[in-house]
């Protein structure tokens, strides 16, 4: 009798040391943030928990009072989401505000700011300088413009570098954020990808790590005689805008926020911010209920935690597109790891990004195209697996050398790092 226990508990250790060995390791959680998530009229356990439920993690708290934050982290706590908090007493008392608050278990860190010109640098930093002295534990926030040509003249500086290293020199943050928002008026902003190929050169060249947005929401984006971009409540926009001058984005599909999403990762993102959270077209209405779109999140949101080993904490080697035309700004592919004999791609064309976590490297392939599914050929040598989305890993060689990537999804392969 002993010996056949002894044989069972060795047939479920070993069982158990495949099932490791079939799943992708966890790097983590990797970041998720949203953008008025949660509004202060309706703080409680429950209303974080949908934050939790669509796979958000951070929420920021723009609220009234210190006291409506006390609150909000007692509530968000509960239910397993940290706070990034704003309020008016953050900045007319920091000290007194971050003693207040730095303990608490829910507390991620101060938002200070949206979009800042070079001339507001010097005070957000000084500011933040007050809230280090009492709280060195916990970090501040802010957001910083995209590249975008409208926006120059708000940059407060001769070019785009200027403005981000000169935040970067002054400004003592963990990563940099910046808010771009590509899919418009149906398709992909033209200046998206040369966005992401500055933050990508920084992050390999100085391991500046940034965060990058997804939206998830429907807006309408209208630019006004100056040509500079505004983004309204979109009922109120409605009543006004013209159609030469406007661009509509819809309700979010699947397609798009992984898109969105995935590029962002293939580029070396180390956090997702999901603007915005409540209203037309976001994961919640008006009143706070689910909408279609938050169902499509959380799908989402499940995948980007599933792929956390390829993602969090990786170094970037290359990334290079495929296709009859690329985006400005970017490279095509020309080199593949060893590993990988031949790839080729059927349609508008791919993100191909090559990344190294530790003792394995990923091969990342996105389709660019958030409309139609692209044809991939893949030939790999067996050293190469699958990763799929439940972060399983199936030999590469088990599949057909013709497959398919859904719109604007993924797909992934996973070899050892050659050393």
């Amino acid at each position: 009798m002993k010996k056949i226990l002894l044989l069972i508990l060795i047939a479920i250790t070993c069982f158990g040391q495949v099932n490791a060995q079939g799943k992708l390791r966890s790097g983590g959680i990797i970041p998720v943030m949203s953008w008025g998530g949660i509004a202060q009229t309706e703080v409680s356990v429950e209303s974080y928990q949908k934050l939790k439920d669509v796979g958000v993690n951070i929420d920021i708290a723009f609220f009234s009072n210190a006291d409506a934050i006390a609150k909000a982290l007692d509530a968000a706590g509960k239910a397993g989401v940290r706070l990034m908090i704003s309020c008016p007493e953050l900045k007319s008392d920091p000290e007194k505000t971050a003693a207040r608050f730095k303990n608490h278990p829910a507390l991620e860190g101060y938002y200070l700011g949206d979009e800042p010109g070079q001339s507001k640098f010097q005070e957000l930093a000084d500011w933040n300088k007050r809230l280090q002295a009492a709280d060195k534990k916990h970090y501040s926030f802010v957001n910083l413009y995209p590249d975008i040509n409208s926006n120059k003249s708000k940059f407060g500086t001769k070019d785009y570098k200027e403005y981000i290293d000169s935040f970067d020199k002054i400004f003592p943050a963990p990563y940099l954020s910046f808010d771009f928002y590509p899919v418009v008026d149906g398709g992909i902003h033209p200046r998206w990808y040369e966005n992401m190929e500055f933050f990508v050169n920084k992050y390999q060249a100085e391991g500046r790590p940034f965060w990058a947005f997804a939206l998830t929401t429907s807006y309408l984006a209208y630019s006004d005689d100056s040509g500079q971009p505004t983004l309204n409540d979109f009922y109120q926009l409605y009543k006004t805008y013209t159609p030469e001058k406007t661009f509509v984005h819809d309700i979010p599909s699947l397609a798009d926020l992984r898109l969105q999403t995935f590029v962002n990762l293939a580029y070396g993102a180390q956090g997702i911010e999901y603007w915005s959270f409540r209203g037309f077209g976001s994961p919640l209405d008006a009143q706070g209920k689910r909408t279609v779109v938050f169902d499509r999140l959380q799908k989402v949101s499940n995948e980007i935690q599933n792929y956390s080993g390829v993602f969090l904490g990786a170094k970037v080697i290359s990334v290079a597109h495929t296709g009859l035309n690329i985006p400005n700004g970017t490279k095509r592919l020309s080199q593949l790891p060893a590993p990988i004999k031949l790839l080729e791609t059927v349609g508008e064309g791919a993100v191909v990004s090559v990344l190294e976590n530790a003792e394995n490297s990923f091969l990342v392939v996105v389709n660019r195209d958030f409309k139609k599914a692209m044809k991939l050929v893949i030939y790999t040598d067996d050293s190469v697996k699958k990763v799929l989305k439940d972060g399983s890993l199936i030999p590469a060689n088990e599949y057909a050398s013709a497959t398919e990537v859904e719109p604007g999804d993924v797909a992934i392969y996973v070899f050892p790092t050659l050393k």
